[in-house]
């Protein structure tokens, strides 16, 4: 009896705890002054509750008679009980939740009633909980007070069902490990009632198209079910928020274990996708190997002739881009990468006559284990290098399974967990098994309960220009999180790491008891961007990169793009659900977080774009002789081609004989310093066509007026021929010859405008072109960032020129929403220079 005393009494203390933090909570909301009795009774409810968890007797009857009396006490004003959408919804959820519940007693509508009124003071307590906890902004605590209000107060099936759903809470343990239970069994129920639609949909689809003479009955029950698949998913979401909510309130978590530091010979730098270098300590064996030694302790039970997994000493120096260079205008990180051309390697001496044998099945790029994951569409199922779908899920379900559930004395259990953080990471198991990298803050981040994986894209710091704002540019941000699982990563810092012959002995008993002969530590760490870029609905390899964070050499296209962080997240979220078939793997620890966009930190918005081309365009108009509207208009030009093909802003940048006025099509190797030529098709948009026809006019128009200047003659004669000159000219300074334009020239000419590396056009245009929904191997092809072997017109392609051709379309919604499609080019004049012509306007009207 005196053992109870004590137990009551510390319950007591504890409830005592949590009632004064929701009270301090409560008064410091600066959104809404609470009056003294609502923050009394919401006191009182919530300290019942919690007493009513730990006590043993009759906890059903003493907390409903807690409740009733509280309530029947009036605590909420008659101000404040108008039970209608637009009152309640000024007022704090929790108090809109104790106005419902004082209705109800005020009402007398007791009986069934006071089930419900228990059940919202369990919510009503986890909400409290949520707050106490430093998460008061969370979305789960709204998500809890919102849904049990709304099965209250709405008149919707889809919200009322809950209390026919719920059980008689008098018949139910007053125990979180039941209430849960509850929860979750209601949340597997609404899954298996939404496959179950899902399956009829589908059979009765598959009937309407073999059907002839029955379709209209069909589109009934099809519609039928689009109903009840509505309702079902309402429901699946209803219930799904509240079990999230509870389960994170009150799932008790074990103290943190301390991170542990690194030893001083060891430095952990934070991933940033634009340095190759390791962020985990490396030893000689890993930039050099000798083929005839033994393997060396990086190999996990690999034999010497493996080359997938070796790694051999090779002089990269000539994979250096050369870029060009202008005074005052600096080479961007985005520039150099995009550049690089993906290096293909060979062997001097072939560790193995067999190797030499199959080269073309054998030899790939080993300068970063990434570049396996970034060629992944090259790879077939069959491919050895590569597991099934169903492998993957096999394994990933057993990783999770020895982690979550094997004692912590197994070594086992620990080497499940890194390999199970590996497989939803991408993180290589070497960097993993380094002392104090596992929770290392450059990795990891720790924000309240949650731990994410974050990494930088790397990105140039964006310029301070005194040209544009904040709100120009199209992304926020260059940091990629990933949410991981608290429990995961707690019993990871709590272990002894484990050594190479653990893994060894593990692997082997994996391969053996899921029949995965060729499952290894590589197959593992690159299973995240397999799932991502084949497996996961509606996503792709560049968003697998991105995630997966292939470097910056292997993926530029990454360092172009804008997304939002939640749509990142959820394709994320999405690819462990194909790997959790299951189900048993918890992925309730990923929840959405305010949006941000995520990529380039050049990419404009097109508002702002519109903007910058207007005032390029006035200056043409405000020129003061005729050689300044020359070399206006020619820039203007020049940034409607880089702004209307996505080309890189080089010299001497369109070559007449490379431009197909009547089919509209650009021929572009805009890497012109490379020895490796990389031609691509970028298709021309009638917009831009009429404007280059009406330069080349200009330039004619601008010939015959000075006949006497042989060089500028002789060089608009190659241009109307359609020879070996660039189209787009600027007047020398001394006026009589004709100089191709530099990206050097369009920056000092609109710096005044524009202080931004005219590369700007082309993140612009990838963009765009992303935003649009272009597939993405025609923005690749496009743009000019296809990985080597995967050309959009490659021989193992299955587009063609026309699917390129049909983006012209594109650009030409693009020039309309930049204001171009009625631009034209007007020879100089005091009175008319550049712009629409009334007939053009009155077109333009009709």
């Amino acid at each position: 009896m005196t053992q109870n005393n004590k137990t009551s009494s510390s319950q007591q203390q504890i409830s005592s705890e949590i009632s004064r933090k929701t009270i301090s909570a409560l008064k410091n909301d600066g959104s809404f002054d609470y009056p003294e009795t609502v923050i009394e009774a919401i006191s009182t409810i919530v300290s019942a509750m919690h007493y009513s968890y730990q006590s043993e007797e009759n906890a059903i009857a003493d907390l409903s008679k807690t409740i009733v009396q509280t309530l029947q006490e009036r605590p909420v004003a008659d101000q404040y009980m108008q039970i209608n959408r637009t009152d309640l919804a000024q007022k704090p959820l929790i108090m809109q939740l104790l106005i419902l519940m004082q209705d109800i007693v005020i009402k007398q509508q007791l009986g069934q009633s006071v089930q419900q009124l228990v059940w919202l003071s369990i919510a009503m307590h986890t909400a409290a909980l949520l707050i106490v906890s430093g998460r008061k902004t969370d979305t789960e605590t709204n998500n809890i007070l919102m849904q049990f209000k709304m099965a209250q107060f709405s008149a919707s099936s889809r919200r009322k069902w809950l209390w026919q759903a719920l059980p008689n809470i008098a018949q139910t343990e007053i125990s979180i490990k039941r209430i849960l239970s509850e929860f979750n069994s209601l949340l597997e129920q609404q899954k298996s009632a939404l496959e179950v639609l899902n399956d009829k949909q589908a059979t009765h689809t598959e009937e309407k198209k073999a059907s002839t003479g029955k379709s209209n009955e069909n589109d009934k029950h099809i519609e039928k079910i689009k109903k009840d698949k509505a309702d079902a998913k309402a429901k699946l979401s209803q219930i799904e928020k509240i079990t999230t909510a509870y389960q994170n309130a009150h799932v008790l978590h074990k103290p943190r274990p301390k991170r542990k530091k690194p030893p001083k010979n060891i430095k952990i730098k934070a991933i940033n996708l634009a340095d190759n270098t390791s962020t985990s300590h490396l030893d000689s064996t890993a930039t050099s190997h000798n083929w005839n030694t033994t393997p060396s302790n990086d190999a996990w039970g690999n034999t010497r002739d493996d080359i997938e997994h070796s790694a051999i000493a090779i002089d990269l120096a000539f994979l250096d881009p050369n870029t060009e260079i202008y005074e005052g205008l600096t080479t961007s990180f985005e520039e150099c990468i995009d550049h690089y051309e993906a290096p293909y390697i060979s062997y001097g001496e072939y560790p193995n006559p067999l190797i030499k044998n199959s080269i073309p099945l054998q030899t790939i790029d080993l300068s970063l284990q990434q570049n396996y994951m970034s060629q992944r569409n090259l790879a077939l199922n069959s491919n050895t290098r590569l597991l099934s779908l169903v492998g993957y899920q096999a394994l990933f379900a057993a990783l999770n399974q020895d982690a979550s559930t094997l004692l912590e004395s197994e070594t086992h259990k620990t080497c499940a967990g890194i390999l199970l953080l590996s497989m939803i990471t991408g993180l290589p198991v070497k960097s993993l098994l380094t002392p104090g990298y596992i929770g290392h803050p450059s990795i990891f981040n720790l924000e309240g309960k949650k731990y994410y994986i974050k990494h930088s894209l790397g990105i140039t710091e964006r310029s301070t220009s005194q040209t544009l704002a904040e709100e120009d540019y199209e992304n926020h941000s260059d940091t990629i999180k990933a949410p991981l699982p608290s429990w995961l990563i707690d019993n990871l810092l709590a272990c002894q790491l484990p050594v190479k012959e653990d893994f060894t002995a593990y692997l082997a008993d994996l391969r053996s008891s899921l029949g995965l002969p060729y499952l290894s530590v590589n197959r593992i760490e690159t299973a995240l961007h397999v799932m991502l870029s084949r497996y996961t609905p509606d996503c792709h390899e560049h968003i697998a990169d991105i995630i997966c964070r292939t470097p910056a050499p292997h993926a530029p296209a990454m360092y172009y793009s804008s997304h939002t962080s939640e749509m990142i997240v959820a394709h994320y979220k999405s690819a462990l659900s194909v790997l959790n078939n299951t189900g048993n793997f918890d992925l309730f620890y990923i929840t959405p977080w305010h949006k941000y966009t995520v990529g380039s930190g050049f990419a404009l918005k097109i508002e702002s774009v519109h903007a910058i081309i207007n005032e390029i365009r006035k200056e043409v108009e405000q020129s003061v002789n005729e050689s300044d509207h020359f070399n206006n208009t020619s820039i203007f030009v020049w940034f409607v081609f880089c702004l209307l093909t996505g080309v890189r802003p080089n010299n001497g940048l369109g070559k007449t004989y490379n431009i197909d006025f009547d089919m509209g099509w650009l021929i572009i190797n805009d890497k012109p310093v490379k020895k490796v030529k990389s031609d691509r098709l970028i298709p021309l948009c009638p917009t831009l066509v009429h404007c280059l026809t009406d330069y080349r006019a200009y330039l004619i128009d601008y010939q015959v007026k000075h006949q006497t200047h042989h060089d500028i003659s002789a060089t608009i004669d190659d241009i109307r021929l359609g020879n070996d000159e660039a189209l787009l000219k600027l007047l020398s300074e001394r006026l009589n010859t004709l100089k191709d334009i530099k990206r050097g020239d369009a920056y000092h000419m609109t710096k005044h405008i524009v202080d931004l590396n005219p590369y700007w056009t082309r993140h612009f245009v990838r963009t765009q072109l992303e935003k649009r929904a272009v597939a993405l191997e025609l923005i690749n092809s496009i743009i000019g960032h296809e990985k080597a072997r995967q050309e959009v017109l490659g021989r193992f392609s299955s587009s063609s020129k026309a699917d390129v051709k049909k983006v012209a379309s594109v650009f030409e919604q693009i020039a309309a929403q930049l204001g171009l499609s009625d631009i034209k080019i007007n020879h100089y004049s005091n009175s008319n220079h550049i712009g629409i012509s009334p007939a053009e306007v009155d077109h333009a009207n009709r």
